[in-house]
């Protein structure tokens, strides 16, 4: 499993290290660009975190490519992997790489706040946080954004998984008719009886108009409930990924 994650960081190793370098210039432009033209410190954080999420979502699209290649080539490995290596190592490749999107984004948070930015939307109402938790805040955001971007990953490998399996036109829509129907069934098991009190990736942040931001929570017990329920989904996708490869169906 390290092996393919090692190989799978070689490959992408230029890419990586590209969009790192983007998703920086891209918020040093941000903010020096938006001195020189006056723009509102809540409109630079809106946009700061549009550049996250634009980039956490290529993060997505590049772990589904890199296990997309990876299940591919099981039939021509000379050195057989059992197919839960193919699919812990795309979860891990997807926790390093949201991983190092947090690092940056702590950074980031560290600099606003060294400087009194943070306080500056705080005061002014443009930038709120309701934390109703023993654990810190920047623990929590990082649990939130980790697992949550865990679980959807388990969703798209096995729609990428299924993709794999058929051989016919018209599979792309399917996968996407899957992502969201299987999308739309969860949320509606959470708001039915957990309350939606769920833990995928940013639902707690809400862009209220172009220069606000909110990050409301639910407390620790609030989310427990949901976050077993989607920690049992996850295992599910995941059995089912595996057989999946373990069975390299072919769906004519």
């Amino acid at each position: 499993m390290l092996k393919l994650l090692k190989y799978d960081m070689k490959r992408d190793l230029f890419t990586l290290l590209g969009g790192a370098a983007a998703l920086v210039l891209g918020l040093l432009a941000i903010e020096l660009l938006g001195k020189q033209v006056g723009m509102e410190r809540g409109a630079q954080a809106v946009l700061s975190l549009m550049g996250y999420t634009f980039f956490g979502i290529l993060i997505l699209i590049a772990v589904c490519n890199s296990f997309r290649l990876n299940i591919r080539s099981v039939g021509r490995r000379l050195v057989p992997l059992g197919s839960l290596h193919y699919v812990g190592s795309a979860l891990l490749y997807g926790l390093l790489l949201n991983g190092v999107l947090l690092v940056i984004g702590g950074l980031h948070m560290l600099y606003y706040q060294a400087t009194g930015i943070l306080q500056q939307l705080e005061q002014s109402g443009s930038f709120t946080i309701n934390w109703d938790s023993s654990i810190p805040l920047p623990f929590g955001v990082s649990l939130i954004v980790l697992w949550g971007s865990l679980f959807l990953l388990t969703l798209l490998l096995l729609v990428m998984a299924m993709m794999e399996s058929m051989r016919f036109k018209g599979r792309t829509l399917i996968a996407v008719a899957a992502v969201i129907g299987i999308s739309i069934l969860t949320s509606a098991v959470e708001n039915s009886f957990f309350g939606g009190a769920g833990t995928q990736a940013l639902t707690g942040f809400q862009i209220e108009s172009q220069s606000e931001l909110n990050l409301p929570t639910e407390s620790l017990g609030a989310v427990l409930p949901a976050f077993l329920f989607e920690l049992v989904m996850s295992a599910l996708f995941t059995w089912v990924t595996v057989k999946l490869i373990n069975r390299s169906v072919r769906v004519e």
